[in-house]
């Protein structure tokens, strides 16, 4: 009996800190939902602790504000980005390889993370200095994987030509978390895909020459 007693009293502690990991998840799935739906300050914190059937003072064992909530949701955001995105690169042969995988997993956390891809753009400047300064930094650092793959798979653009370019590319593959087309999930992954990778391939920093692009866009639409 002792000894059981003993293997007993030494689960605790491992199940506690998992209690209290999957409730702070929770916590920040609830919060990243409301703010944005109703927007940062609209939310209190009775609001988040409502959502998941708690009071107020039981959300601040776990964050010490919605301010830390906040910085929380982003966290969580900017870290699923940075280790995806180094999985599918070590994993990549060629820098076509690489870029299918970027694509394919950007608009994927697009699609499937929309509340907390639209809490980012709405509620960043809500962060403190530190905070704003350090997710900042991780962004630029995400962004960066990108511009060097481009760089490989469009040596004629210049620096400032390939960061134009990626930015672009991000900026349409994040889409889905400002509006809602009435496609299917997947319909609309495919879509973004097929335009973002038309993208890193055919655009241009010269003048831009439509009929001669539309004509072998139709030609390429036939063919295919």
């Amino acid at each position: 009996m002792a000894e059981r007693a003993k293997k007993e009293a030494a689960k605790r502690p491992t199940q506690t800190r998992r209690r209290t990991s999957v409730r702070r998840q929770e916590l920040i799935t609830a919060a990243a939902r409301l703010f944005a739906s109703r927007g940062y300050y609209a939310v209190t914190v009775d609001d988040i602790g409502d959502a998941l059937g708690l009071s107020g003072p039981a959300l601040y064992r776990h964050f010490p504000s919605k301010e830390a909530l906040l910085v929380a949701v982003f966290d969580q955001v900017i870290e699923n980005q940075r280790d995806q995105i180094r999985g599918v690169l070590s994993d990549a042969a060629d820098p076509p390889a690489a870029l299918e995988a970027m694509v394919r997993l950007h608009v994927k956390f697009a699609v499937e993370q929309r509340e907390n891809m639209a809490v980012w753009r709405q509620e960043f400047h809500h962060l403190p200095e530190a905070d704003s300064w350090r997710l900042r930094r991780a962004q630029r650092l995400y962004v960066e994987e990108w511009v060097h793959v481009i760089h490989e798979l469009r040596p004629e653009l210049n620096d400032a030509g390939v960061r134009a370019l990626v930015h672009g590319v991000l900026g349409l593959l994040q889409s889905p978390s400002d509006f809602q087309s009435g496609l299917a999930d997947e319909g609309v992954m495919n879509l973004l895909m097929t335009m973002a990778v038309a993208a890193v391939f055919q655009a241009s920093t010269e003048p831009l020459d439509f009929p001669s692009l539309a004509a072998k866009s139709r030609s390429a639409a036939r063919s295919a």
